[in-house]
């Protein structure tokens, strides 16, 4: 079966187009057949995957970042038959980190010809699917500021300075939330529904999280303030954090949000709010993965 990658170019300031061209000279090195197509404008992966998908394509690469995996995904997750491969080439590459995944061209190509198909969980926020982590509060704040450096930095630095930026002002939402029918009332800085481990570029907001479970690892802080947070924040970048008092963690398969109309990010991106409801789709999405001994 041949591997179809669906490329965007300018993920990662343009250094993407760069590695798949790498990945391109392996495969030919190789002998191996493939086939790809790059994206032209902003969220056409999705439209790219369902017409590939209807020509009869069954192992479609993402190729890019997060947000090309997200809309590749959200084309792909209920369809029969086929297997998602990935090639994680943007900036943070965060679902990668919980797969596996190397960013190294020639490592990551080995993982697309010779590792394992695995079931992999897709999340559902109200009728929308994600594959990595969805949340209100801090982490929302992070992706609006970030955007506003992405066009002006390059790698990492538009995430360290969107952090920076949402310190200074730091939102606490009141929530109800519903967690497999367990009742909990707490203000939230940050209320992270997560499938994968990392967001943000890199933040490890839920360290125990497994994509093939059937369980969201669900991680809040409560409300601190700014000298608390900043105390805590490199543990949570690290994945040390859920030794705090004002951290809530744990597992469920069916979460409901209640609050005010809040902007809700999934994967990055926005378009939803809450109040919503949050479901797991076990084993939605069949996944090239690295071998369990590798």
């Amino acid at each position: 079966m041949r591997p179809y990658f669906i490329v965007n170019p300018t993920a990662c300031g343009g250094r993407c187009a760069d590695s798949f061209k790498t990945v391109r000279g392996l495969l030919e090195e190789r002998g191996e057949e493939y086939a790809f197509i790059e994206t032209q404008r902003a969220g056409e992966s999705a439209d790219l995957a369902l017409e590939a998908y209807g020509k009869g394509e069954r192992f479609i690469v993402s190729v890019g970042g997060d947000g090309t995996l997200s809309e590749t995904v959200s084309a792909l997750w209920d369809k029969d038959g086929v297997t998602l491969g990935l090639l994680p080439f943007g900036t943070g590459n965060d679902f990668a980190r919980a797969l596996g995944i190397s960013s190294d061209p020639a490592e990551a190509l080995d993982t697309l010809l010779k590792g394992e198909e695995r079931p992999v969980d897709v999340g559902l926020a109200g009728d929308k699917p994600f594959i990595n982590v969805g949340g209100l509060g801090f982490d929302v704040d992070v992706v609006l500021n970030t955007e506003r450096y992405k066009g002006r930095y390059h790698g990492m630095t538009p995430y360290f300075l969107g952090i920076l930026r949402s310190m200074l002002h730091l939102n606490r939402v009141p929530v109800k939330i519903t967690a497999d029918g367990k009742v909990i009332e707490e203000t939230a800085l940050i209320l992270s529904v997560a499938n994968g481990t990392h967001f943000g570029g890199g933040m490890n907001v839920a360290p125990e999280a497994d994509p093939s479970d059937g369980l969201f690892d669900v991680c809040i802080i409560k409300k601190v303030g700014l000298l608390r947070f900043l105390v805590m924040l490199p543990g949570f970048i690290k994945g040390k954090h859920l030794k705090y008092r004002p951290i809530m963690y744990f597992k469920a398969k069916d979460v409901l949000i209640e609050c005010g109309k809040t902007p809700v990010q999934l994967d990055g991106e926005f378009g939803e709010y809450a109040p919503i409801r949050f479901r797991v789709v076990k084993g939605a999405l069949r996944m090239r993965l690295r071998t369990e001994d590798s």
